[in-house]
């Protein structure tokens, strides 16, 4: 099999943690030995579901498997939840959550990570609701940046889907409008109401990071490129003339029929969104 390295001269690919339900030195090694250097670390993995005591020895752990593989770390993606979230209503709430989303920051800088990735809310979030839901994620992420800058890395917001704050490139740009330090995560699967190239001409000038996967244009899917409606060669295209010069961080899980997907097919993709235009 042709190498990643061999088939990209200008693009480096990267995947998600969250590629394995179990990270393991074996899982990060094999993704290396496609070609895969660079890992975003989730959270997640570390906190959802895991005893308040667990969440750091866990997250020290994984530490330690993913440079046992010789694996750099791109970026972290913060935890997330339907409670774990910057931007609702209950100012009691958001300050408890700002202030754990905090400390995670400031764990994250042993991994000497580039970005950080950040949700701005939650859902469902009913319109009459939304615009002081916004108010409170801008507000949020106003206190978060500074932890970001502390530790000498960029935050960045991910786009999401259906009611999420953030599910326009017009409102995502609003909501880190204030803070030009911070950037966009661009998720190539969140944007339910228009396209990824779309998307990436409104705001690719703030994109810090990417998360890149395939679907069908109607929900998310997380497929691996290839498999769903994406023309990569148009998004990627208008993403670097944007000025991207970053990793291509898969957050593909799955093949379209359901299969989980592997390190050797997302290194396999790769080839899709590196074509010359």
């Amino acid at each position: 099999m042709l190498s990643v390295s061999a088939i990209c001269q200008n693009m480096q690919m990267g995947t998600t943690t969250a590629l394995w339900k179990d990270p393991s030195v074996t899982g990060f090694m094999e993704a290396k030995s496609n070609g895969i250097e660079y890992v975003e670390v989730a959270l997640n993995q570390c906190y959802r579901n895991v005893p308040e005591e667990d969440v750091l020895p866990k997250i020290y752990a994984l530490k330690s498997k993913i440079d046992s593989a010789g694996l750099k770390v791109w970026s972290i993606h913060l935890p997330f939840s339907k409670t774990l979230d910057i931007s609702v209503l209950d100012d009691k709430d958001r300050e408890k959550n700002v202030r754990f989303i905090a400390g995670m920051i400031q764990t994250s800088a042993i991994f000497n990570p580039s970005k950080l990735v950040l949700h701005s809310s939650s859902e469902p979030i009913a319109d009459s609701v939304r615009e002081q839901r916004i108010q409170n994620a801008i507000s949020s992420i106003g206190i978060l940046r500074k932890y970001a800058d502390e530790i000498g890395v960029q935050l960045c917001i991910e786009n999401l889907p259906r009611t999420c704050l953030g599910n326009t490139p017009e409102e995502l740009l609003r909501i880190v409008g204030d803070y030009p330090e911070v950037g966009i995560c661009f998720d190539t699967n969140h944007y339910l109401t228009g396209t990824p190239a779309h998307f990436a001409q409104l705001a690719g000038h703030r994109i810090g990071t990417l998360h890149i996967s395939d679907y069908d244009g109607i929900n998310e899917s997380h497929w691996i490129p290839g498999d769903g409606n994406i023309p990569w060669m148009e998004l990627i295209g208008i993403i670097k003339e944007k000025g991207y010069k970053g990793i291509y961080m898969y957050e593909a899980l799955k093949r379209k029929n359901g299969e989980r997907a592997t390190a050797t097919q997302l290194a396999e993709s790769f080839e899709i969104i590196n074509r010359d235009k």
